[in-house]
């Protein structure tokens, strides 16, 4: 098992490289959002030096908020464009893996027109990420996107998708957290985790792990039972950076102990 964090996209990504190695991560999750992770302003060689010197490897995560889904086509082509951008800074950096979040954000049209018109900009993603030499992972997000037979359409008509699973997600607007469903119906997809926790309801706290309602022993003993040893991603956010440090050295502990 691999544990990483992610940088906060309003503070120096090499500032953070370097934080995360002392702290003893073993790589980062690079969020390219504004207003210091920008794709289009990254200083890629300065970034990918950062990394070389730390010996931190890298996996690749998009902004959550861009509207792939929208009804409005120059949005989405726009969205589209956005994230192609992305991948290409990914591929500069070395990555292999990167996320996209998919959109649920139409008012008015139903589930299947929602779907397919994901399903239309993730094939030009996948069809791009691949001409990079790269993996694209869909994350599950609370609501429409984190049910297992909503993912499922979506996977079957975009064959080269990952699956990138957050635990944190799938323990929001629902009544209880639904990764075992996820699991079950993805692993054979699997290729990423996020952990962080929250209270349940709607909000997405990115609280340190033991600071919200997420049972960690369980969430641990899920991953070993689907016989996943891979990449986890600590999507900690906190003023101070020692709960991101408690929360790795926890959640290392508790991998050892079940």
């Amino acid at each position: 098992m691999l544990l990483g964090a992610m940088n906060h996209p309003m503070r120096d990504p090499v500032e953070e490289i370097v934080s995360f190695r002392e702290a003893g991560f073993d790589f980062l999750d690079l969020t390219l959002e504004p207003e210091r992770a920008r794709a289009a302003d990254l200083d890629v060689a300065r970034v990918r030096g950062a990394l070389a010197d730390t010996g931190l490897g890298i996996v690749g995560h998009t902004p959550w908020y861009l509207p792939l889904g929208s009804p409005f086509e120059g949005l989405r082509v726009a969205a589209i464009g956005e994230l192609e951008r992305c991948l290409e800074v990914f591929a500069a950096l070395g990555a292999s893996r990167v996320n996209v979040h998919p959109d649920a954000r139409a008012p008015l049209y139903d589930q299947e027109w929602v779907v397919a018109r994901n399903v239309e900009s993730l094939h030009r993603l996948a069809w791009r990420a691949g001409e990079l030499g790269l993996t694209l992972m869909l994350e599950n997000l609370p609501g429409t996107f984190g049910r297992a037979d909503v993912l499922r359409a979506v996977f079957d008509a975009v064959p080269s998708l990952a699956f990138h699973l957050d635990v944190a997600h799938a323990n929001l607007l629902i009544p209880t957290n639904n990764s075992e469903e996820l699991l079950e119906s993805f692993v054979s997809r699997l290729a990423h985790v996020h952990l962080s926790d929250n209270k349940g309801g709607d909000r997405d706290l990115h609280l340190p792990l033991g600071a919200g309602l997420i049972d960690w022993v369980w969430v641990v003993r899920l991953l070993k039972r689907y016989g996943y040893d891979g990449t986890i991603t600590l999507e900690v956010f906190s003023q101070d950076a020692d709960y991101l440090a408690i929360s790795g050295q926890k959640f290392r502990r508790l991998w050892a102990e079940h």
